[in-house]
């Protein structure tokens, strides 16, 4: 009988545990704001990041504010970054698809 109480809860913890590893796009984005874009950056160039997955090319663009824009690949969306002069992420949008 213990057995089977400790086997439950084991599988428990590891389902659970695994699923929490999960990071929703709104957590991903308010969670990098004030880091520098090039913790991005590193992680999309990983072999196992969706952006090599489908080989996507690294997409930026310019503001008139003086900032730039990096495009991050999500699944179902874009995230677009905007990064200061100094490299750091100040704000993000996310565009098309379900950013959810």
């Amino acid at each position: 009988m213990i057995h089977k109480i400790i086997i439950t809860f084991m599988l428990f913890f590891l389902v659970f545990g695994c699923m929490s590893q999960i990071v929703s796009i709104e957590e991903h984005t308010n969670g990098m704001l004030g880091h520098p874009i090039h913790e991005i950056q590193t992680a999309m160039a990983r072999p196992s990041s969706y952006a090599s997955r489908i080989d996507w090319k690294e997409t930026t663009y310019p503001l008139q504010n003086g900032h730039w824009v990096f495009v991050e690949p999500e699944p179902r969306c874009l995230i677009h970054w905007e990064v200061n002069q100094e490299g750091i992420i100040v704000d993000f949008s996310t565009k098309g698809g379900s950013c959810d």
